[in-house]
Formats: C-alpha cells, sequence, structure tokens
C-alpha cells in the first residue's frame, strides 16, 4: 500500500491508503487544514483538540446538507442543521470564553 506524507494544522502526518487514491488522500487531507484554519481564524484561541473538533463538525454540517434528503425530510434535516449550528455556536462561545480566562492567567 502506498504511504502518503500530508500536513495537516501545521503537522506532518504519514497515511496508507490504497493505490491510486495518493492524490485524493492529499485532497482531503488539504481540504482538513483548510476548515482548521479557517476555524483558527476566526480568533478563537482554543487547544488542537479543539480545533480539530470544530473543523470536524464545521466538516459534519456541510456533509450534512451536502446529502440531505429531499422533500418531505428538508424540513426535518433543516431543523437538525439549525439545532447543530446552535450547539456550535454555543460551543465556540464557550471556548472563547475560556481562551481569554487562559489569556488573563
Amino acid at each position: 500500500m502506498p504511504q502518503v506524507t500530508v500536513k495537516v494544522n501545521g503537522r506532518d502526518y504519514d497515511l496508507t491508503c490504497g493505490v491510486g487514491e495518493e492524490e485524493h488522500l492529499r485532497d482531503l487531507a488539504n481540504y482538513v487544514d483548510a476548515k482548521i484554519n479557517a476555524v483558527r481564524g476566526s480568533g478563537a484561541n482554543v487547544s488542537d483538540a479543539q480545533l480539530l473538533l470544530m473543523a470536524g463538525i464545521v466538516i459534519a454540517d456541510e456533509l450534512s446538507d451536502a446529502t440531505a434528503p429531499q422533500g418531505g425530510m428538508a424540513d426535518l434535516n433543516q431543523a437538525g442543521s439549525r439545532k447543530l449550528a446552535e450547539i456550535f455556536d454555543e460551543s465556540s462561545s464557550r471556548l472563547e470564553a475560556l481562551g481569554k480566562r487562559l489569556e488573563a492567567l
């Protein structure tokens, strides 16, 4: 199996993948890295773990939107997306407040 080195959040990771999937794996890692940078750019001062979690939630929300069924289930999916956005906003606010308290120490 081919081994690919990707850089995410400033760190190199050696990953294995199927033959011919190397470029796709690099593209996915670049996408994740871009989401991490976007979350970091929002001004939140959070740990690496929190940063990865927040980026994962953003990606999960995008996936949810992309795979939303049409028709009667669309309203249910929109409600779920709104709830997820509320959770993300609340978590982001808490993380920002925690970061400010840590900076004050």
